[in-house]
């Protein structure tokens, strides 16, 4: 739970976009996320992501109580060789971001969240999986979104990555992607 002087920073604005997350000075309280992810058989990697200003609303308004909290999110990957925008958007990210969806599942895959614990919560023990179903597939980053269906526009978008490496997959061949929110006293 956020304590009343974070809430109170991050509702007027008190806060700064950095390269390593969001910090609020007052409290010098980082909040960043990583996207850990890895073709089967390959070793993992990792990619910081960016909370985007729709996500950074959502923590606002479920800190302070004005909006219900979404018990529910997916990871959506993409395809689109982009740079994320902080203006990104569930509405937009579809097309913004050119999402992935020649897998396997049905829906977008259930973020697995585990417990907080120590400022975090990370879905790494429970990956989402993507089994791709045509050869030749670029994927090129992911999202963390709250509608299930593919290409949904609705929802809320938390954070997305365009990832360092693209990972080429041909039909069957998975690709397993956790995300992490992380809060830490800087």
């Amino acid at each position: 739970m956020l304590t009343n002087d974070v809430k109170s920073q991050l509702q007027m604005g008190r806060f700064e976009r950095t390269e390593d997350g969001i910090f609020v000075p007052s409290s010098r309280l980082l909040i960043n996320g990583v996207f850990r992810y890895s073709k089967r058989g390959e070793p993992e990697e990792f990619s910081e992501n960016l909370v985007v200003d729709q996500g950074l609303n959502y923590l606002i308004a479920a800190a302070i109580g004005d909006t219900s909290v979404i018990s529910s999110w997916y990871i959506a990957p993409f395809s689109g060789d982009v740079t994320v925008l902080a203006s990104w958007t569930a509405a937009n990210f579809t097309a913004n971001a050119t999402e992935f969806t020649a897998y396997s599942s049905a829906t977008r895959p259930a973020w697995g969240s585990g417990t907080v614990a120590s400022g975090g919560v990370d879905s790494f023990s429970d990956k989402a999986e993507i089994a791709s179903t045509s050869d030749s597939q670029v994927i090129r980053g992911a999202a963390l979104i709250s509608a299930s269906a593919k290409s949904n526009t609705s929802g809320t978008l938390m954070a997305a990555s365009r990832f360092p490496s693209d990972k080429n997959l041909d039909t069957g061949e998975i690709l397993d992607i956790g995300y992490g929110l992380q809060l830490t006293a800087a």
